[in-house]
């Protein structure tokens, strides 16, 4: 059985199973089977759909990540799981589609069932988060079919195993569908919905759609554009390396005047979105794709992490700004430990995985000659440490101003330690992933 029939199969079925321990068992034991299909070599299996070990050790993440997400959720997200089971499904999918027309089937896949991820709204601050989302999305998919148009109208091949143009039609076309696509990204100026969505919807959504969703939609944009960003010459290239310097300044900015953790988190995002468009810019480096593959495999799991403990200290303790946050380490330490670790992994500190992430994408940048770029990357990932180090100044150093206690729940505990586990693992072995491009 494919690899992706596994997963869509199993997100149809869930509804039908109203227990919730059974369901999440259910769904658990889903992952598992596809990991195990994945590991014997089992993929989408259609046509215009190819697996590669580049893709393949991605798949492996979402998987792992997908059951970490799972184990946290409780009785309230039982409609979750079944979207996270579809999220999962048009990912893999996305990620091995092989030409334009099924990437773009598959991309909107996953940003329609990204919106009915947001639509369990309870309360009017989540409203607003996902009809940001909604608008952003439409507008999103409407400049995606005008490229789709454009580059029909001139001639080009839907089907064609690689995207390379030499007429200025399709290359308007290519970059007018790239400008839909950097909506999901969150690249600069595309980027104001996240901001708002990311904090007002609720925070295991968040984690999905940041972790997961962008990720996925960053690789599969990469793998499929790369022969075409390849082919291009200075000018659009300068102007990949200035997105991804407005995008990352304007987040970690931005990130440093917040007071609610929720939004700091979601324009640490945005800024990471930047970092993500470096390898974009160094595509003639041939250790550009090593690079962003390493951002994301680190930025899943401490994206989804930070989110997750975010949620557990909105429920169990209302913490929702950094003054609610003062003091979490006397009280929670083990909590305080998990979240402070996933901070100091997004900020970059060596040993862990987004340090490696992104010294090997700011290596790809300097490989390409794009020295400009990767000073200011580096004054932004310091400039980042500032707020990161903020928040656990409040954590560890300022009097505590938390009630109570997290009893929390072992599964919760246990998904927590799992992404905790992928992000030490690939700061420490980074032979995995350098070795699937070897």
């Amino acid at each position: 059985m494919s690899l992706f029939a596994l997963l869509f199969g199993g997100a149809l079925v869930s509804p039908l199973i109203k227990n919730m321990a059974l369901l999440k068992l259910f769904a658990l034991l889903i992952l598992l089977w596809s990991g195990y299909a994945l590991s014997q070599g089992a993929g989408v299996g259609l046509v215009f759909f190819e697996q590669s070990s580049y893709v393949r050790l991605f798949e492996a993440v979402v998987l792992i990540v997908s059951a970490a997400l799972i184990l946290h959720l409780d009785k309230e997200d039982h409609g979750t799981i079944t979207q996270l089971l579809f999220i999962a499904a048009a990912s893999m999918a996305l990620l091995e589609s092989t030409t334009l027309l099924s990437f773009v089937i598959t991309f909107e896949a996953v940003s329609i069932i990204s919106f009915v991820l947001v639509s369990n709204i309870k309360d009017a601050t989540q409203a607003e988060g996902a009809i940001k989302m909604f608008f952003a999305g439409a507008l999103a998919s409407g400049i995606i079919l005008f490229g789709l148009g454009l580059f029909a109208v001139s001639g080009h091949d839907f089907n064609a195993s690689a995207l390379s143009v030499d007429d200025t039609f399709g290359m308007i076309a290519l970059f007018i569908i790239l400008i839909g696509i950097f909506y999901k990204l969150t690249i600069f100026p595309m980027h104001t919905w996240a901001a708002d969505t990311y904090a007002q919807v609720s925070h295991t959504n968040a984690a999905i759609l940041s972790a997961i969703v962008k990720t996925v939609v960053a690789l599969a944009t990469f793998k499929i554009f790369m022969p075409f960003l390849a082919q291009l010459g200075e000018m659009p290239i300068y102007l990949l390396a200035a997105l991804a310097v407005i995008t990352m300044t304007l987040g970690n900015i931005l990130a440093l005047y917040q007071k609610s953790i929720a939004r700091i988190l979601a324009y640490s995002s945005i800024a990471h979105a930047g970092y993500m468009l470096i390898p974009f810019a160094a595509v003639a480096s041939t250790y550009a794709p090593t690079g962003l593959l390493y951002i994301a495999v680190a930025y899943i799991f401490m994206q989804s992490a930070v989110f997750l403990v975010l949620e557990i200290l909105r429920k169990e303790l209302e913490i929702k700004t950094l003054d609610d946050l003062k003091g979490l380490g006397q009280k929670n330490p083990l909590y305080a430990l998990l979240f402070t670790v996933q901070l100091f992994s997004l900020a970059g500190i060596p040993l862990l995985a987004g340090f490696i992430a992104k010294a090997v994408a700011f290596y790809a940048g300097v490989d390409a000659g794009l020295w400009p770029l990767i000073m200011i990357a580096l004054l932004n990932s310091a400039l980042s440490v500032g707020y990161y180090a903020w928040i656990v100044k409040h954590i560890y150093f300022d009097e505590a101003q938390t009630k109570g206690v997290i009893t929390g729940r072992f599964t919760a505990l246990l998904g927590q330690l799992i992404l905790l586990g992928g992000t030490i693992y690939f700061g420490v072995i980074a032979a995995d992933i350098f070795g699937v491009l070897s």
